[in-house]
Formats: C-alpha cells, sequence, structure tokens
C-alpha cells in the first residue's frame, strides 16, 4: 500500500498532473500476446500525444 502511494505521489510530482488523468491516458497502453497458428505474436499500442507527453516527463530509471 505504501509503494503504490510513493508511486503515485512520484508520478504527479513528475508530470504535473493528477493520478486520475495519468490513469485515464496511460489504461489504453496495453499489450495483448495472441497465439496464431502455433506462433506468438505481440500487439502494441499506439501512443496518444496526451500519453506521449507524460511518459516524455518521467525520467528513465531502468539503470537503478
Amino acid at each position: 500500500m505504501f509503494a503504490a502511494l510513493a508511486v503515485a505521489r512520484y508520478l504527479q510530482e513528475r508530470t504535473g498532473v493528477t493520478i486520475k488523468r495519468l490513469v485515464h491516458a496511460l489504461r489504453p497502453l496495453q499489450s495483448v500476446t495472441l497465439t496464431i497458428a502455433g506462433q506468438q505474436v505481440t500487439a502494441h499500442p499506439r501512443l496518444t500525444a496526451d500519453a506521449e507527453a507524460l511518459l516524455d516527463k518521467i525520467p528513465d530509471l531502468a539503470g537503478h
């Protein structure tokens, strides 16, 4: 519970928007993996301009 609150506050601070708006903008960005004729295919969503702008405000923390 505390981790979720910490992440929510961090995202609000970095993007300058509410969690409600973040969830609304980013919820459609889910990928799906399908099996077609025995082969797995992953479908990735297209980023909207709003979602891309929000994601650009969050730094890449892959190295941490």
